[in-house]
C-alpha cells in the first residue's frame, strides 16, 4: 500500500506483532544507526536476564544477529518506501 498513510486492517489475523507504515521506517532505520554500533553493552545485562531462556535467543551472538537482521530489513524497507508487517 505505497504512498497511503494507513494500513489496511487486517481482520483475518488479529495477532500482529508489527505493523509500521512506510513513513516511520526512515526514523526507525536512522534510530538503529545510532543503536547498532553500541550493542556490545547490552552484553552483560543480557547474560544477567536473558541467557538460556526458552524463546529467547540462548546467546549474546543469537540475539545480535537476529537484532542486525531486523535492522537490515528496517533499512532497507525504508530505502524502498516500504512498511513493515511482522506476524507470529
Amino acid at each position: 500500500m505505497r504512498g497511503s498513510s494507513r494500513l489496511p486492517p487486517i481482520p483475518w489475523h488479529r495477532h500482529v506483532l508489527l505493523a509500521c507504515p512506510p513513513e516511520v521506517l526512515p526514523g526507525k532505520a536512522r534510530a538503529w544507526e545510532r543503536v547498532e554500533p553500541r550493542l556490545e553493552e547490552l552484553r552483560e545485562p543480557f547474560a544477567a536476564e536473558c541467557e538460556g531462556w526458552a524463546g529467547r535467543p540462548e546467546s549474546f551472538e543469537a540475539f545480535t544477529a537476529l537484532v542486525r537482521e531486523w535492522g537490515a530489513v528496517t533499512t532497507t524497507a525504508a530505502g524502498r518506501g516500504w512498511g513493515l508487517v511482522g506476524l507470529p
